[in-house]
């Protein structure tokens, strides 16, 4: 029998407002909770409209879901939270982590250097659109995005899962510096492998660290066990190909310090390809030397394994036509961008 239980707690309304809206002229966190029309009275309550939908939200800082053990995660906690996950912003770049088995961080890029989601809640208007604010940039579909944290199975990469709980949570949401927290409990990695094979169960905690003027993030990984397996990298750009994919030389490269996984490509952003033009995007994962372990790909993501049990990693990410004015405009200069923003990484 399952048992869902779901706890939240309220920022106060200035609070809510300081931490979502306007405390940092650079880093903000995003974080809603979707409602009905009887929350009216909780502090910051707004009602938004997005993806053809009227939703009465209102902001939280940390959102639980306990599940019994080894259920595979029928609760519907991807559409009880508005954009789907908790979210953090910088002028450049946001960065929004799916609430649910695949925790995929998908990018929101900026047009115009500035701070939106407050404005935009990550879906932004035509007319916000025809103001210059930015947009999702990339379809991640069940890829790995850009340095989501999953399992490799020993053939293809999968989501992790199942679990006995699942929370996400703003850590903190400084000046200059914003921290979100995605964690697990009771994760069991080799079920999707071999449900018939034991293992000690797993607790991971993954925080994302974001600076004010920065487009990378840093991301933190706690485990209470080492997993054999664990992964980030990057997704293929368009993930969908029916054509074999290969990892080129340019995307894999091996660095002093690291290593450094690299994809470009161009694709819709979303289903919708009548309204929305086609994007041109550069993603990048760079492991330092001390956590990188083997590499692998499958069909759709470009993956290096992690090792140890406190392992961390680096993100960044580039909207080549979305942006005014890119870091890179073609896979070249992309490249030559991140061999300058690895080179003294740790």
């Amino acid at each position: 029998m399952l048992r869902l239980t779901k706890t939240s707690r309220i920022l106060g309304f200035l609070g809510s407002l300081g931490l979502l809206v306007s405390c940092s002229p650079r880093v903000a966190t995003s974080f809603w909770r979707i409602g009905t029309p009887a929350d009216s009275t909780r502090a910051g309550y707004t009602v938004i409209h997005a993806e053809g939908k009227t939703r009465h939200c209102y902001p939280i800082t940390e959102w639980t879901d306990s599940i019994q053990p080894n259920y595979v995660g029928k609760g519907d906690t991807y559409h009880q939270l508005h954009h789907h996950g908790v979210a953090v912003e910088s002028e450049h770049m946001a960065y929004r982590i799916y609430f649910d088995k695949k925790q995929t961080i998908d990018p929101y890029c900026k047009r115009t250097p500035q701070l939106e989601l407050a404005q935009s809640h990550w879906y932004p208007n035509d007319s916000l659109l025809a103001a210059g604010y930015g947009d999702d940039i990339l379809r991640v579909s069940g890829t790995v995005g850009v340095g989501s944290v999953k399992y490799w199975n020993g053939q293809k990469m999968v989501h992790i899962e199942p679990v006995a709980e699942r929370s996400q949570r703003i850590v903190s949401a400084k000046k200059d510096q914003a921290t979100i927290e995605v964690a697990v409990k009771g994760w069991n990695p080799r079920s999707p492998r071999d449900p018939s094979i034991p293992s000690p169960l797993v607790n991971m905690t993954t925080r994302y660290t974001m600076l004010a003027g920065h487009r990378d993030m840093r991301c933190d990984v706690s485990l209470s066990e080492a997993v054999e397996g664990l992964c980030t990298g990057v997704q293929f750009i368009p993930a969908k190909s029916s054509a074999p994919r290969t990892p080129s030389d340019t995307s894999i490269i091996i660095l002093p310090n690291g290593v450094l996984l690299a994809s470009w490509g161009t694709d819709w952003p979303v289903n919708d390809s009548a309204k929305y033009a086609k994007e041109t995007v550069g993603l990048a994962v760079f492991i330092p030397k001390a956590y990188a372990g083997a590499l692998v790909h499958d069909k759709q993501n470009n993956l290096c394994l992690l090792n140890g049990t406190s392992p961390h990693f680096y993100l960044t990410c580039v909207g080549a036509t979305k942006e005014n004015h890119p870091v890179a405009t073609n896979a070249t200069e992309w490249l030559i961008y991140l061999r300058r923003w690895a080179k003294h990484l740790r």
